[in-house]
């Protein structure tokens, strides 16, 4: 897993597994098979593509996409929308999220 600790300019679509303490400054889309632990910022919304895994524990800044992969969320989110039967999304008790669909 590729940890990175700097600002990153989005739109941008993650085709790594990730590790980001920094900010993505637009919005990200998360590929298939991927994981990515988000400690820092992603400033638009978070797409999360099937078989893709999200351990959120910063912020997004937008909503979260779950279209067929895990998205575990301890952090801050806008909203997270379910687009998929296969989504599987946990929030943590102590997460924040503005609304949820």
């Amino acid at each position: 897993m590729k940890a990175i600790h700097e600002n990153l300019e989005g739109p941008m679509e993650i085709q790594e597994d990730m590790a980001l303490y920094g900010m993505v400054t637009g919005g990200a889309t998360l590929c298939s098979g991927r994981r990515l632990i988000l400690h820092g910022t992603i400033a638009g919304d978070l797409k999360v593509q099937k078989g893709a895994r999200a351990i959120v524990r910063g912020t997004v800044a937008g909503r979260i996409y779950n279209d067929g992969g895990r998205v575990e969320l301890f952090g801050m989110a806008d909203a997270i929308a379910n687009a998929s039967q296969d989504a599987v999304t946990i929030i943590d008790p102590g997460a924040h999220v503005m609304g949820k669909r």
